[in-house]
């Protein structure tokens, strides 16, 4: 029998274990992307600083404890990963270095001082996401420093420390130092035996840091969050060939590799660099559609024609380690297969193929390609039965030889004719017993879709991820699916990648690079049967919600933190009863403004004076606050917002947009009549989100639609028009329109994130307009001394006009006033680059003379 004594003694330790639990499970639990670190490779002034505490640090009492995830990837600098100072200035701080040797290292320091510990680190951890735990135990009392990494503990004893400490601490660039190495840092947990602070570094932007209770604590200046690599695409590559080219993915040699007739260019998805090499013999093929596909076993792709341009070959393999074609046979197809789906059983000995379009009929025939009879024999399955389609998503066979097969395009008879439906089910075609079951089948709410090539199967099996669009319409988007293998449910878990279909072969395929957690889109335009352009975009795993990235633009909810039912789990295992609650979010969406040479007020920080009630911001990011000064820009879909724009600048004069127009402005692919439900759907939406917006109404009258509005009523592109027309009348001086507006049009051109080319004569006469007025002033404000105006004024209209001449003399000459030629010329440099980059040809005009 325990005695109860004995059990009160052991309370106090179990008390500090669930402590210590509950503190650190904030950390565990999230889902945090991180935050990446400007170095040495940017400008000083743009190198990033987090400051943990930003305006007043706690006091630890006899131990601080820091604990952080870490990726390095530097192999040439030196920097700062950390640095501490506390109120007596005493300064330590934890260094990388990359030693000529091939050894990095991490190294705790008293700066200016010495050198306590180094911890080596393994070659193979340094790369982007391949995340370090990195453990500081810092006993203030004994005053020893001891990191825990790799499983290894480093100490080391003699720091100065008197018990406590009121510490200033700081990631990367840092009041002391400048230096910063290639680095990210998430989780980071810093606390002491009574209090804990924990900082997931999940933000989507600005530069707040919260804590897991949405606490902003923190600062850092010139954040770069790694979660928005895991929603927004980011472009990697893009070449355009005069020929038939094909694409796949080898994972084993991480490369996205592109085969033409005579060579195969190589894209390392790594390195991001790209090499052309040279086959040791003739592609035996000639290429159509320049179909493909990979065997990872035998380390070939297969390029084949299910109906080649000739009898020579139809199917050939290209030993991906020795560039060798093997001429592997001439089968073909009656009829060709557009958009079809491949794959390999899961021994990979044979080749299957699936549905498609071609001679005006939809299929449903599966064929396994027979090397010893050179032909594609047609399979019979058993089962349930897929209806005729092409545009469907395919797997590759697991370990099971189970295939899935999602959606497509097509209908019951097969035939053109009758039309054709979109499909969205889920089939589990099986290649040892050749059974098909269906899963399930779904309906859609938004506008239809197909997939592209290649479903993805998640590592836990309980999902794919298709890469979806609207194949009917020539100028398209990509975007990210998450479906449940369960039961259809999706959702939505990345941004749009733009893209045109104009042509049958355009082709559209979605790659999964294990050893990166990473997803690749590969695009591939056609503008004839022989010219296309390849592009190709990354997505970092785990893909990101597009509910998480609309809920980041607006002020968070109260919600109870499913964290703290561990707690009460946690205090009920040692005997306790400890009672935690929820705490609210604190955090605001803000939008940040940093400037790159002179820090203004207004790009310090949004105004709070802008979050005016009823007002919309059609000037740089499109912005709405409903009557209650809340930001509602996150109920505006893509389509809701181009009506929304459409019908306001249409309505300052009263006139409005006839509904037709609204038809073909907004779904320009489609028939007027075809478009009367969606658009009402759209409307109808429209008018609920008006609801909560004063001084705004929409009337439809006359089959026009238009905005009856009031004065109660704000908007900022109205503001300035109205203001720029007064100064053409000479009601108003320039000087004047200037003072009074800045904070408005500094926020940046027209709806400088709306893309839609019905939109472009609108903003080039606007920013005409607006240069008209600016630009003369420049060189007043410039010759009256006002140097730091200039520059502002000279940066608004760059931000329209990237290579406007007049605007960049102003520039260049305050920064020479400012801060001195060399940061001019500097400046001037990476102008003549960017304008290469862009326009293809030399900037003329030399420093000098643009200078003097």
């Amino acid at each position: 029998m325990i005695r109860k004594d004995k059990i009160l003694l052991l309370l106090p330790q179990a008390y500090k274990i669930v402590f210590l639990l509950v503190m650190l499970l904030p950390a565990v639990k999230a889902k945090a992307q991180g935050l990446q670190f400007n170095s040495n490779d940017s400008l000083m002034s743009q190198r990033t600083s987090y400051v943990v505490f930003a305006n007043q640090a706690p006091t630890f009492n006899d131990h601080l404890s820091i604990n952080f995830d870490l990726s390095l990837w530097d192999n040439d600098h030196l920097g700062y990963v950390f640095n501490i100072t506390d109120t007596k200035s005493n300064s330590y701080s934890l260094t990388y270095i990359y030693n000529y040797n091939g050894s990095p290292t991490l190294n705790f320091n008293i700066d200016s001082k010495s050198n306590k510990i180094e911890i080596p680190l393994s070659l193979a951890q340094l790369k982007k996401r391949e995340w370090i735990k990195i453990r500081a135990d810092i006993d203030l009392k004994k005053n020893t420093v001891a990191f825990l990494v790799n499983g290894k503990w480093y100490r080391a004893r003699d720091f100065g420390f008197e018990g406590s400490i009121t510490p200033t601490i700081t990631f990367g660039k840092n009041p002391h130092y400048s230096d910063v190495p290639k680095m990210a840092v998430k989780n980071l947990v810093i606390s002491d035996d009574s209090k804990s602070y924990s900082f997931p570094l999940n933000e989507w932007k600005g530069k707040n840091v919260h804590t897991a209770d949405g606490d902003a604590l923190g600062v850092v200046d010139h954040p770069v969050w790694l979660i928005n690599e895991s929603y927004f695409w980011t472009p990697k590559f893009e070449r355009h060939f005069n020929e038939v080219a094909g694409l796949n993915f080898d994972v084993s040699q991480q490369a996205l590799f592109m085969y033409k007739t005579d060579s195969l260019i190589v894209y390392n998805v790594q390195g991001g660099n790209t090499t052309s090499k040279v086959y040791k013999n003739k592609l035996p093929v000639k290429l159509l559609l320049g179909k493909s596909i990979i065997n990872n076993k035998q380390n070939k792709c297969y390029v084949y024609e299910v109906q080649p341009p000739d009898s020579l070959h139809s199917i050939a393999a290209l030993d991906l380690n020795t560039l060798e074609w093997e001429h592997v046979g001439r089968g073909a197809i009656k009829e060709q297969r557009h958009h079809h789906n491949t794959f390999f059983d899961k021994d990979g000995a044979n080749i299957y193929l699936f549905g498609g379009y071609g001679s005006f009929s939809y299929h449903k025939d599966f064929f396994k390609y027979e090397q010893a009879a050179d032909k594609w024999e047609k399979i019979a399955f058993t089962g349930d039965t897929i209806t005729p389609r092409f545009f469907s998503g395919s797997s590759q066979a697991d370990e099971n030889n189970d295939v899935y097969i999602f959606g497509g395009y097509g209908n019951q008879s097969g035939n053109q004719i009758v039309g054709g439906t979109h499909f969205y089910d889920l089939y589990r075609v099986n290649l040892t017993r050749h059974t098909i079951k269906k899963c399930w089948e779904i309906t859609p709410t938004e506008e239809p879709f197909v997939s592209a090539n290649n479903l993805v199967i998640s590592k836990d099996k309980k999902y794919f991820y298709a890469l979806c669009y609207q194949h009917e319409k020539p100028k398209t988007s990509l975007r990210l699916y998450k479906f449940s293998l369960k039961d259809g449910s999706y959702e939505v878990v990345s941004g749009i990648i733009p893209v045109a279909s104009e042509r049958i072969e355009s082709d559209f395929n979605l790659f999964y690079n294990p050893k990166q957690d990473a997803f690749y889109c590969t695009a591939q335009e056609f503008t004839s049967p022989s010219q296309s352009t390849i592009k190709i975009y990354a997505l970092t795993g785990t893909p990101v919600s597009q509910q998480a990235y609309l809920n980041s633009q607006q002020p968070d909810k109260p919600k109870f933190n499913n964290t703290y039912k561990y707690v009460i789990l946690l205090v009920i295992l040692a005997g306790g009863a400890i009672w935690y609650f929820a705490g609210r979010r604190k955090r605001k969406a803000s939008k940040i403004f940093i400037d790159d040479e002179i820090t203004t007020d207004f790009y310090r920080q949004k105004k709070e004076a802008d979050k005016k009630p009823n007002a919309v911001y059609l000037l740089g990011e499109f912005t709405v606050f409903n009557k209650n000064s809340r930001d509602i820009t996150y109920l505006f879909s893509p389509k809701i917002k181009q009506l929304f724009i459409l019908i306001l600048l249409n309505s300052k004069d009263e006139q409005g947009v006839v509904s037709k127009k609204i038809s073909t402005t907004l779904w320009p692919d489609k028939e007027v009549v075809k478009t009367k439900n969606i658009k009402g759907v759209t409307i109808n939406h429209l008018r609920n989100i008006l609801a909560d917006i004063d001084g705004v109404e929409l009337i439809f009258l006359n089959d026009t639609y238009s905005f009856k509005l009031s004065d109660s009523f704000f908007c900022d592109y109205f503001l300035v028009t109205d203001a720029m027309a007064q100064v053409h009348r000479h009601y108003k001086t320039a000087e004047q329109f200037i003072t009074e507006n800045f904070d408005l049009f500094a926020r940046g051109g027209l709806l400088q994130q709306v893309p839609e080319t019905w939109l472009d004569d609108i903003k080039l006469n606007f920013e005409e307009a607006l240069a008209r007025v600016i630009l003369p002033e420049l060189q007043k404000i410039y010759d009256g001394g006002d140097h730091k105006k200039a520059l502002e004024l000279s940066r608004v209209i760059l931000s329209i006009d990237p290579f406007n001449d007049g605007a960049l003399k102003y520039k260049l000459k305050s920064l020479r006033r400012i801060k001195g030629i060399d940061y001019a010329k500097k400046v001037y440099d990476e102008f003549v680059a960017e304008y290469h980059k862009s326009l293809g040809g030399e900037y003329l005009i030399p420093f000098e003379k643009i200078c003097k």
